[in-house]
C-alpha cells in the first residue's frame, strides 16, 4: 500500500511539475528549449494543461497519509499558478480566434486525434513526372449537392521542402470536401542535401495546377473556382503559384494553360527565405539553415537570386514560431496593406509551428472555420 501511495504521490507531482514548466515554457518563448516544448505543448494542448495541474495536485493529495506540509503546500500552490497560467493563453488563444470571427468550441479541443490520421480518398491521380519520379495528387470529392459544380480546393503540403506527402492533413481536406468542396492533395519533388529543387518544385506546382484545370470537371467541380491553401513551406509554394499564375508567370513542367487562382489560405509560412537561414533560433536554427540549404543548394550570399524567387491572402502566423521566425510574415502584411493588396493576418498567441496539428484544438479551429469564411467572403465558397 505505502509503495502505491508513493507512486501516486510522484505521478501526482509529476503532472503538475512538467506542467507548470510547459506552461513557462510557452510564457517565456525565449527559452531555447524549453520555449519550444511549452509553446508547442500550450498551442496545442491548452485546455490539458488547465486541467492536468489540477488533477495532479489531487492526486498527490489522495494518496498522501500526512498533514500537508510545505512541500505540499507549495506542489500546490505550483499546480493552481500552473492552472491559473495556462487558463489566460488559452483565453488568449480562443479571444484571437474570436476577433477572426471564429467560435470555438472547447469540448473539441480536448481531442487528442491529429490532422494526419488517414482517411479514405477518393481517387489518386498521376499528374506529371519529375525525371524518374511520379507525381500524383489525392482526390477527397465534395460531398455538396450533385446537381451543381464545386469549387476547387487545391492543398500543398509543408515539410520544409524536404519531407511530407499529399496524404498531410488528411482530416482537414475531409473536412473542406464534406463542406463542399473538390479537395486536391498535391505532391512536389523534395529537394534533399544533393538535390536542390527551388526552381522545379514551382514548375510542377504549375503543372499540377494544369490537371486540376483540365480534370476538375471529371469530379463535378469547376475550376474556374480555384482556391489554395498550404502550410509552412507549403504556404510558401502556394503564395508563389498564386501570384505568378494570376500574373501569367508561372512556369509548368507539363503542356497547359494554367487556372487563376481566387483565393489564398497559409499557414505560417515560408515567407522570407533569407530570414529563415539567418533564424539565431539555439534549438532550430541549424535545422532552418538545413532546410534552406538543401533547397536552394547554398546560402544567401551565394544564391541571392534564389533566395529574392520564394516570395509570398489569409495568412495564420505562429506567434512563437522557433522554426519559421514570424517577423517576415508581419513585414509581408504590411507592405501588402500598403500596396492595396488584399491580406489579411491573424496571429496565435503562444502558437509554435505546426500548432493545428491535433484535429477539434483552438488552432485547427480557428484555421479550419477561418479558412471557410475567407474564401466565402471571396465568392469561393460552396
Amino acid at each position: 500500500m505505502i509503495v502505491v501511495r508513493r507512486a501516486l504521490m510522484f505521478l501526482g507531482a509529476t503532472m503538475v511539475i512538467v506542467s507548470a514548466l510547459l506552461v513557462l515554457g510557452g510564457f517565456l518563448s525565449t527559452l531555447a528549449y524549453l520555449g519550444i516544448a511549452g509553446s508547442s505543448a500550450l498551442s496545442q494542448y491548452g485546455p490539458w494543461l488547465i486541467v492536468l495541474p489540477v488533477m495532479g495536485v489531487a492526486i498527490y493529495l489522495a494518496a498522501t497519509s500526512k498533514r500537508a506540509g510545505r512541500g505540499t503546500v507549495i506542489l500546490g500552490g505550483l499546480g493552481l499558478l500552473s492552472s491559473l497560467g495556462a487558463s489566460i493563453a488559452v483565453a488568449q488563444m480562443i479571444h484571437a480566434a474570436n476577433g477572426a470571427g471564429v467560435s470555438i468550441h472547447l469540448g473539441k479541443t480536448f481531442s487528442l486525434s491529429t490532422v494526419f490520421e488517414p482517411v479514405p480518398l477518393d481517387a489518386t491521380e498521376q499528374y506529371g513526372s519529375c525525371g524518374p519520379e511520379a507525381l500524383y495528387v489525392a482526390v477527397y470529392r465534395h460531398k455538396g449537392p450533385s446537381d451543381r459544380l464545386a469549387p476547387v480546393l487545391v492543398y500543398i503540403h509543408g515539410g520544409g521542402f524536404v519531407a511530407g506527402a499529399r496524404t498531410d492533413h488528411a482530416q482537414d481536406m475531409q473536412w473542406f470536401a464534406e463542406k463542399g468542396w473538390l479537395v486536391i492533395s498535391v505532391d512536389y519533388p523534395l529537394s534533399s542535401e544533393h538535390r536542390h529543387l527551388w526552381d522545379q518544385a514551382s514548375r510542377d506546382i504549375g503543372c499540377a495546377l494544369v490537371w486540376v484545370a483540365q480534370n476538375s470537371a471529371r469530379y463535378g467541380a469547376n475550376a474556374s473556382r480555384l482556391s489554395l491553401i498550404g502550410e509552412s513551406a507549403g504556404g510558401s509554394l502556394v503564395l508563389n503559384a498564386a501570384y505568378w499564375a494570376n500574373q501569367g508567370t508561372l512556369p509548368s513542367s507539363c503542356e497547359g494553360s494554367v487556372p487563376h487562382v481566387s483565393a489564398v489560405s497559409v499557414l505560417y509560412p515560408v515567407v522570407d527565405l533569407a530570414n529563415i537561414y539567418a533564424n539565431p533560433d539555439p534549438a532550430l536554427g541549424s535545422f532552418s539553415r538545413r532546410l534552406a540549404t538543401y533547397y536552394t543548394g547554398g546560402t544567401p550570399q551565394q544564391y541571392p537570386e534564389r533566395y529574392a524567387a520564394v516570395l509570398p491572402a489569409f495568412m495564420l502566423v505562429a506567434a512563437n514560431d522557433h522554426l519559421v521566425p514570424p517577423e517576415g510574415a508581419y513585414a509581408f502584411a504590411k507592405t501588402a496593406a500598403a500596396a492595396g493588396i488584399d491580406v489579411r493576418l491573424v496571429r496565435f498567441p503562444y502558437g509554435e509551428h505546426g500548432f493545428d496539428r491535433m484535429a477539434g484544438s483552438i488552432g485547427n479551429q480557428l484555421f479550419r472555420q477561418a479558412t471557410y469564411d475567407f474564401l466565402k467572403s471571396h465568392g469561393q465558397a460552396p
